[in-house]
């Protein structure tokens, strides 16, 4: 099984945010205890802050790749729906440059959103089947 890197962003950030809330918890109860055990606490609130900020960078890692997967998601149903369109029809329907609306179809049909090719020749995408 292939782990995609959005898998292992919120895998990695749900982990730093849970060992974070882990560590703040034992360093709360440290400090309330008081005696010999209080020495720990500005320990885990170091440590609960030094998990805390990579947890949270992953998962904003995660959430970009997630809003990327939701758009490649949306051009490869709109592919499939028109079966055969040009790169210059979707640049106009995307508001975008012809050359990004290529990248954005070639990376759907890469992801699997869409299932066809770009003839590079008239530069149109085919729906497999519809050539």
């Amino acid at each position: 099984m292939k782990v995609r890197p959005k898998h292992a962003y919120f895998l990695v950030g749900i982990g730093g945010v849970v060992t974070a809330g882990i560590l703040a918890v034992v360093g709360l109860f440290a400090a309330a205890s008081g005696g010999t055990v209080a020495g720990l606490a500005p320990a885990a609130g170091l440590c609960a802050g030094v998990a805390f900020v990579p947890g949270i960078l992953f998962a904003w890692l995660y959430w970009g790749a997630e809003r990327r997967d939701r758009g490649l998601a949306q051009v490869g149903a709109l592919l499939e729906s028109y079966g055969e369109v040009s790169v210059k029809a979707m640049a106009e329907k995307l508001g975008t440059t012809e050359d990004d609306a290529e990248q954005l179809i070639a990376l759907s049909i890469r992801e699997g959103h869409a299932r066809g090719r770009i003839d590079p020749k008239d530069r149109t995408f085919h729906r497999h089947g519809e050539v």
